[in-house]
């Protein structure tokens, strides 16, 4: 259950990097939106894999 745990955190942490890394060149205020938005699922993926999945103590 833990590997279960451990992946579904990163497959979050995967999709926030996703939104960090994406750009719109017509649209500032949207690639802004963008960069807070992946920043919030990276935080929340890295909270999961501490607290859920307790992947950060061995």
């Amino acid at each position: 259950m833990k590997y279960i745990h451990a992946i579904i955190g990163m497959v979050i942490i995967v999709v926030g990097c996703a939104f960090l890394s994406t750009t719109i060149e017509e649209a500032p205020v949207r690639n802004v939106m963008l960069k807070v938005y992946g920043a919030i699922i990276v935080s929340i993926g890295f909270f999961y894999l501490k607290k859920i999945a307790k992947f950060g103590k061995q």
